[in-house]
């Protein structure tokens, strides 16, 4: 099966799109024959400002791909690994495979690792491919700098992305049978699955699924980690009420964290542990589902502005195909 018959190409440029700016690495995805899937997100300056400038380093570079994923396809690795693009510069690669789907390859950097291979013939190369030195040097001091823990906190994200992503293709195929409807169970399931994930990619400690009723108007907690039983039980909330509810209210997601600035959402604030959290309320067009929330109380922590948007992304990916009676 086909990487675009799991997931739709315009989907994956967005997330890719995202994905590069929250960790500030270009990012390029090949597939098994090495043409390029998507646009190249966030393409370093070493690339447009100097390699591009030359001819040769050009051909060079799109000679690579087809080569590169020749070699990755022919060892079968799992996870990711260095490789070094003919120009010298470091690359990570990540395959991705979505339930048996072909493998194709995430491609990130270049960059500089901390304990990658030192390439004494960086000069050398350079001026084989007929690139400037200066301009190569200048945007080379520019490239950023990974660390192992940091590669492995990618690794972990994308992986949770991809999981995520695969997910959605079963609930794809339910929702394209003829006269399906989602369910309150089958929304819950869906909320739940959305949920794992955004705990995942934050790192949070806590969090929430929140399923609106119908019948009595009130959101209630049908999923959470880190909450008392005591906590899920008793909670019921009116749309306005809380966070939960006036993210439903407002019909936009929150991120709460120490700046924040707007008086309203701050006397609903009684964690003052909370460091970090987004509260994000799910439509399906104007049919409230309910409202997800996660929470940290590290500081620093993973919690951004770019996070919360590639998680509103995900989750409007998820209800795109979803019919409710």
């Amino acid at each position: 099966m086909k990487f675009d018959e799991i997931i739709d190409v315009k989907h994956w440029q967005n997330i890719q799109n995202a994905f590069s700016s929250i960790i500030g690495i270009s990012l390029r995805t090949i597939d098994s024959n090495g043409e390029i899937i998507v646009r190249p997100s966030n393409l370093a300056a070493i690339c447009q400002e100097a390699v591009s400038e030359s001819p040769i380093a050009r051909k060079k570079c799109w000679q690579w791909y087809p080569q590169l994923a020749k070699n990755i396809d022919q060892a079968k690795t799992n996870g990711f690994y260095e490789n070094i693009c003919p120009l010298g510069l470091v690359n990570f690669i990540m395959p991705i495979s979505l339930n048996n789907t072909e493998t194709v390859f995430l491609i990130v950097g270049p960059l500089v690792y901390e304990d990658s291979k030192k390439d004494t013939h960086l000069t050398q190369r350079i001026n084989d491919a007929e690139v400037d030195e200066a301009k190569f040097f200048e945007c080379f001091n520019k490239l950023p700098t990974i660390s192992l823990s940091k590669l492995n906190n990618i690794v972990e994200f994308l992986n949770a992305i991809t999981a995520f992503v695969a997910k959605l293709k079963d609930f794809d195929r339910r929702a394209n049978s003829k006269g399906f409807v989602f369910d309150n169970e089958q929304v819950g399931f869906l909320l739940k699955t959305f949920l794992e994930l955004s705990m995942k990619i934050c790192a949070a400690e806590r969090g929430s699924v929140m399923v609106f009723e119908k019948q009595s108007q009130l959101l209630s907690i049908q999923e959470a980690t880190g909450l008392s039983q005591e906590i899920i039980s008793n909670t019921k909330i009116k749309p306005g009420q809380g966070l939960a509810g006036m993210t439903i209210e407002r019909k936009k997601a929150l991120f709460i964290n120490d700046k924040l600035s707007d008086r309203n959402l701050k006397a609903h604030m009684h964690k003052p542990t909370l460091k970090s959290a987004f509260v994000i309320p799910i439509f399906q067009k104007d049919k409230i589902l309910g409202v997800i929330s996660v929470g940290t109380a590290k500081s620093p922590n993973r919690f951004s502005d770019k996070l919360m948007e590639l998680l509103n992304l995900l989750v409007g990916m998820a209800l795109e195909k979803v019919y409710l009676d």
